[in-house]
């Protein structure tokens, strides 16, 4: 069964600010989505990559932010497009397995800079609507914000395992029993979130990025350090994959990695330029 909620009217100002906020800026189109919910707005650019295959649009972004903040019954998406809008069938699906995992009805709208509608449709109407299955652990969540301020008098590395333990509890995925948590310092600030799965394995947000586009819609778009934690390493440390890898080091290749065992007995950390040597880039 399907919740619906009443839309509420709001500022397509606050969007535009939010193009500001996408990464990279380097093709001819950009936007920015807003994630509403009876609780808040939750707002992201588009991640753009120099691979072209990390490329994360502002609607995963946003959804990002909302479940991280443990929020995640989205009632709306609405972007706001810089370029030649066309609908694109990815983020339908994106925005449809969002529901699939909530039971809440989305509305998904586009405008231009000028504030004229092009896109008005609800999700589950279009071609792709998949069954309902509920996820049982947001039903205890409760919104809170997805960082805490860094202490420069504590333990840096503590306070990045504490915040990727926080990440860790929205990992957002309906079939894995492993959890994976990730934190980023940034702008004075460790954000944090869990995995953004995808039902194909192919549109995953792995927690780091996460907690990156936490940082993002905040503003925040440098990286100093990065923590990582997962039920399935107990006694050993979580590495980084390669696609977290590569995402990073278009961020900062400087930045400093953190894997943690659960059990608090091992750390393993390497700057990202040892970790990645020789990352692709493409010089834009």
């Amino acid at each position: 069964m399907l919740a619906h909620y009443e839309i509420k009217n709001f500022n397509l100002g606050k969007l535009k600010e939010s193009l500001d906020r996408c990464w990279l800026n380097k093709g001819k189109f950009h936007s920015s989505s807003v994630a509403i919910t009876s609780n808040g707005e939750y707002y992201s650019g588009l991640m753009e990559s120099k691979t072209h295959l990390l490329d994360i649009s502002s609607e995963q972004g946003a959804l990002v932010c909302a479940v991280s903040c443990k929020d995640p019954h989205v009632k709306e998406i609405v972007t706001l497009v810089a370029g030649e809008f066309s609908l694109n069938p990815i983020i339908v699906k994106v925005l449809c397995d969002h529901v699939r995992r909530t039971g809440t009805y989305i509305k998904y709208k586009v405008y231009n800079l000028e504030g004229s509608e092009l896109l008005n449709l609800d999700v589950m109407d279009t071609y792709y609507r998949p069954e309902i299955k509920v996820l049982e652990k947001i039903s205890s969540w409760e919104k809170r914000e997805c960082k805490k301020k860094y202490d420069e008098s504590k333990d840096l590395k503590e306070q990045l395992k504490e915040c990727a333990l926080l990440g860790m509890e929205t990992h957002f995925s309906s079939s894995t029993k492993t959890c994976y948590g990730g934190s980023v310092l940034s702008g004075g600030w460790i954000y944090f979130g869990g995995v953004y799965s995808s039902f194909d394995h192919r549109m995953n947000l792995h927690s780091e990025m996460s907690a990156f586009f936490c940082a993002l819609a905040d503003g925040c778009k440098d990286v100093e350090a990065i923590g990582l934690v997962s039920t399935k390493f107990v006694s050993e440390v979580p590495q980084m994959c390669g696609c977290c890898r590569q995402f990073f080091s278009e961020i900062n290749k400087e930045v400093m990695f953190y894997g943690f065992s659960m059990d608090g007995t091992k750390v393993f950390e390497k700057n990202l330029k040892e970790y990645l040597p020789s990352a692709w880039d493409s010089n834009i």
